[in-house]
């Protein structure tokens, strides 16, 4: 019991679950489906291929602004290169462009020392003003050829109650959960991002570190674009905006890991994505509006990151009373 009592107070999104999952079977009709539990998991996986590399920036004590019109960007090349050059080199494509604005935000920051912020918000501009460039005020839709059908296909396909999209999901979690875990690199970024100082005294490369996890999570947010290009049948140049990487950035904060950097959980980023879905689930099946629905999610995220931070206190009284 003591055991079970240190780790739910250890990690606040636990019980919060726990509570939100207990009241909304109590008091929203169907929401304990098991379908409805599979539609939330597969609705955010998207969402929660985007924290991934999200996640690894902010353990790296950073964060990147530029997620949600990436996302944009990706999805139109996707679709738009699909008729030009076929659907496959059109995602490589759109993959390789991800990759690419990591790089730049990572050199900006890691190597130039100019503010993340500034960095990504920049980019985040830059992208937004390319996509809508190429979409030229239109939607695109990859259904010129065979592979551009099947892609959409592949968008709503389904093993069993999981989408395809879900089981990509699991495998980007699977794997960083084995590179933050098992490998120098996953190492090295909490020690960056517990103390740059000390991990650089430690010999450790913390430039390229940090350079590395801005182009993981340009390549996460490339990825969840495509996907979302493949869920929806088309990319639109507003796709993503304006609150998708605040959203994404809420659902790792929500998770535990901090915004000062060096504690992190891929599987509690997991919980915190998930956690945000389940609230708009919620929302929806009680016929909340819109608007209604932002204002309670806001609320939710402040009560949440308010408890974690009594919680936190606490603990540090009672370690310091030790």
């Amino acid at each position: 019991m003591g055991k079970i009592k240190s780790v739910l107070s250890k990690h606040t999104i636990i019980p919060i679950w726990i509570v939100c999952f207990v009241l909304a079977s109590i008091f929203v009709n169907g929401f304990l489906s098991v379908n409805n539990l599979f539609n939330v998991f597969n609705q955010n996986a998207m969402k929660g291929i985007m924290a991934i590399g999200m996640t690894f920036v902010i353990i790296n004590s950073y964060f990147d602004m530029s997620t949600c019109t990436l996302v944009a960007l990706a999805a139109s090349l996707a679709c738009g290169l699909e008729a030009s050059i076929g659907m496959i080199p059109g995602i490589i494509v759109a993959l390789l462009v991800g990759v690419l604005v990591g790089c730049i935000n990572g050199f900006l920051v890691a190597y130039a020392r100019i503010n993340a912020f500034v960095v990504t918000l920049a980019m985040m501009l830059g992208c937004r003003g390319v996509g809508y460039i190429y979409h030229a005020e239109q939607s695109l839709i990859p259904m010129n050829t065979d592979m551009g059908w099947a892609f959409i296909d592949f968008g709503a396909g389904k093993v069993g109650p999981l989408s395809y999209i879900s089981i990509i999901f699991i495998i980007m979690l699977l794997i960083a959960h084995y590179v933050l875990k098992y490998t120098t690199h996953g190492r090295n970024t909490y020690a960056v991002g517990g103390n740059e100082n000390s991990a650089f005294n430690a010999g450790i490369n913390t430039k390229r570190v940090t350079f590395i996890n801005f182009v993981i999570c340009g390549f996460t947010g490339a990825l969840g674009g495509v996907m979302y290009a493949a869920f929806s049948g088309a990319s639109t140049p507003t796709l993503g905006w304006p609150d998708m990487h605040m959203l994404v950035i809420a659902g790792v904060v929500l998770g535990g890991t901090k915004l000062t950097g060096g504690v992190g959980n891929i599987w509690y980023t997991l919980g915190g994505v998930m956690l945000l879905g389940v609230v708009d689930n919620i929302m929806n099946l009680l016929n909340v509006q819109t608007y209604v629905n932002t204002l309670i999610t806001g609320l939710i995220m402040i009560g949440i990151l308010y408890l974690d931070k009594v919680m936190m206190n606490k603990k540090t009284k009672k370690a310091n009373l030790e």
